[in-house]
C-alpha cells in the first residue's frame, strides 16, 4: 500500500489546526473522508465510480465526473448521500460524515453561485507570465469561476520595471473589479492578488460598491523592502482573508504573519507550502523528503483555497 503523502498545515484565526494533503483537506483529529466533484464532459455515474476507491450508495449524477478521494489510499465509505441530479458541479472538498446524509449546495455549471475572481499579478511579472497563466488555470478550476479577471497595471503597460507605490494602484484595480461586477452581476466576489496584487486587492476590499465574498493573498509581502512590516491595511479587512505563503518566503516571516492574523478583525486563516519560497517555488530536495511535487503541492494548495473561498460563501 503506498504511504500517505506528508501534509502542509495551516492555522485558522480560531487557533485551530487543519491539514491539507494533495488527497484533499482534512482535520488533523478526525482524519474523515472527503468528496470532490470536478466539472466532466458528460460521463454517467457508473463511469465516474468505477474509477474511486471504496463505496458509493445513493448517489446518482448524471452529465458531471465525480472523483473520491480519502486519506491516501485509504478505502472510503461514503453513506449515504442526498440524491443529486446534473448538470452538477461542487467545487471544493466537503467532509463526509458517515451515517449521517449530508446536505451537499450544489452549483450549476455559470450559475450565479459561481465566483467572479479578479487576480492581480505581482510586482515584477506581468499578468500573461507562466506563474499567473498556471495559477489563473488552477484557480478557475477549482471554484468553478464565472470568470478569473487578470490585467496589468499601468506600469506594466507603460514597460516600466519598477512599480509604484501600492497606493497609486488602487484606483485602477478598483475599476477593474468594477467593471468586472457589471459584466457579472450578483456573481461572489473574490479578490485575489499575488505578492504587490494581494496588498492592492486588500487596499480595495472596502472600497463602496463592492461586495467582497473573500480575499486571497498569494504570498502577501507583510515586509517592506526597508524592513518594516505593512500590516495597517490587513488590520482594517473586514471581508474573509486566506493567506497562502511559502514556509521559506523571506518576504513574510510566519511569526510575524502570525502576530498580524490574531490583531486582524476579520475571519483568516493561512495555507502553509513547505518549503516553498515567495512564489511557491519548492527545492528538489524538499521535494524528495516530502514525497510531494510540485504540482501536488500547488494542486493542494487550490483545492484548499476553494475550500476556503466556498466556505466564505456560504457563511455570509
Amino acid at each position: 500500500m503506498a504511504s500517505d503523502p506528508p501534509p502542509s498545515k495551516r492555522r485558522r484565526s480560531d487557533g485551530a489546526e487543519v491539514v491539507t494533503t494533495s488527497e484533499g483537506y482534512y482535520p488533523p483529529t478526525k482524519q474523515r473522508p472527503v468528496v470532490v466533484f470536478s466539472q466532466g464532459g458528460g460521463g454517467d455515474s457508473d463511469d465516474c465510480a468505477s474509477s474511486t476507491t471504496g463505496s458509493v450508495t445513493s448517489l446518482q449524477i448524471t452529465h458531471a465526473a465525480i472523483q473520491l478521494q480519502g486519506l491516501g489510499s485509504r478505502p472510503l465509505e461514503v453513506t449515504p448521500l442526498r440524491e443529486l441530479r446534473g448538470p452538477a458541479f461542487l467545487s471544493s472538498s466537503w467532509p463526509v460524515m458517515q451515517g449521517k446524509e449530508t446536505e451537499f449546495k450544489v452549483a450549476s455549471y455559470n450559475t450565479k453561485e459561481s465566483p467572479l475572481v479578479v487576480f492581480a499579478h505581482g510586482g515584477g511579472a506581468p499578468s500573461t507570465s507562466q506563474w499567473m497563466i498556471k495559477w489563473k488555470e488552477l484557480i478557475g478550476e477549482a471554484l468553478n469561476a464565472i470568470e478569473v479577471v487578470t490585467f496589468d497595471y499601468p506600469y506594466i503597460l507603460a514597460k516600466r520595471k519598477a512599480p509604484p507605490k501600492a497606493e497609486k494602484l488602487v484606483d485602477y484595480h478598483l475599476k477593474i473589479a468594477k467593471d468586472a461586477l457589471v459584466k457579472h452581476p450578483g456573481h461572489p466576489l473574490v479578490l485575489m492578488g499575488k505578492s504587490l496584487g494581494s496588498r492592492v486587492s486588500c487596499m480595495i476590499a472596502g472600497a463602496d460598491g463592492l461586495n467582497v465574498a473573500s480575499i486571497v493573498c498569494l504570498g502577501y509581502p507583510l515586509k517592506g523592502m526597508n524592513g518594516a512590516f505593512r500590516d495597517s491595511t490587513l488590520l482594517e479587512l473586514q471581508a474573509p482573508t486566506l493567506f497562502v505563503q511559502g514556509s521559506n518566503d523571506c518576504q513574510c516571516p510566519l511569526d510575524k504573519l502570525e502576530l498580524t492574523r490574531r490583531q486582524m478583525n476579520c475571519k483568516n486563516e493561512v495555507y502553509i507550502i513547505d518549503g516553498g519560497d515567495h512564489s511557491f517555488q519548492i527545492g528538489k530536495k524538499c521535494q524528495e523528503s516530502s514525497g510531494m511535487t510540485q504540482d501536488q503541492a500547488e494542486r493542494a494548495a487550490a483545492h484548499a483555497i476553494a475550500q476556503f473561498v466556498f466556505r466564505s460563501i456560504r457563511e455570509s
